[in-house]
């Protein structure tokens, strides 16, 4: 090889180099230990909440008053609770319910049976838009004769209200898990 073959290839491999540095930078590659095939192919990171403030905390007020015969799911996408009925003739029904979630759905702990939908309804249920998506999701839910529970969002909750309530829409009494026994 003569010479300038040689600062052919070597152009060549400093500028592959350099789009690399480049690309790699462009996709957030720069600094962070990441499996770099993955991120430039695969464009998915993990959110920092899965759930706001507001729902972890009624999160843990409902699992306080649930007992060991319900369990409790969270963020539940309609289309996974619902079907539609003649998917032929109801094409864009699918779409309707593709991407609207419950915030919490109480189910038999046995068979996973849904009993209850809740929703947690903070000031953004207010806006128009969502005034018109709480009132298609609770005809969705009427549709299918699935109860669903609307829950203000508040700083505080008393569990026994919330109990009640619970109570009253599922018609089953609703036990919170006994305390661990102590040791005297």
């Amino acid at each position: 090889m003569d010479s300038k073959q040689l600062i052919i290839i070597g152009a060549m491999f400093a500028g592959l180099l350099a789009l690399k540095w480049v690309l790699g930078n462009l996709t957030g590659g720069g600094g962070k230990k990441e499996n770099t095939a993955t991120a430039k192919t695969f464009p998915y990171g993990l959110r920092d909440a899965f759930l706001s403030p507001a729902e972890i905390s009624f999160f843990h007020v409902l699992k306080g008053v649930l007992g060991p015969e319900h369990y409790l799911v969270a963020k539940v996408r309609l289309e996974d609770l619902f079907y539609v009925r003649q998917p032929h003739r109801n094409r864009n029904a699918r779409n309707l319910i593709a991407q609207k979630h419950v915030d919490f759905v109480i189910c038999d702990a046995g068979s996973m049976q849904p009993l209850l939908g809740v929703e947690l309804d903070d000031a953004s249920h207010n806006k128009p838009e969502n005034v018109d998506r709480d009132r298609f999701v609770e005809r969705v839910f009427g549709a299918a004769e699935l109860p669903l529970m609307r829950v203000k969002a508040a700083r505080g909750y008393v569990p026994g209200e919330i109990s009640e309530r619970i109570r009253e829409i599922i018609g089953k009494e609703v036990q919170p898990p006994p305390l661990p026994a102590t040791t005297a």
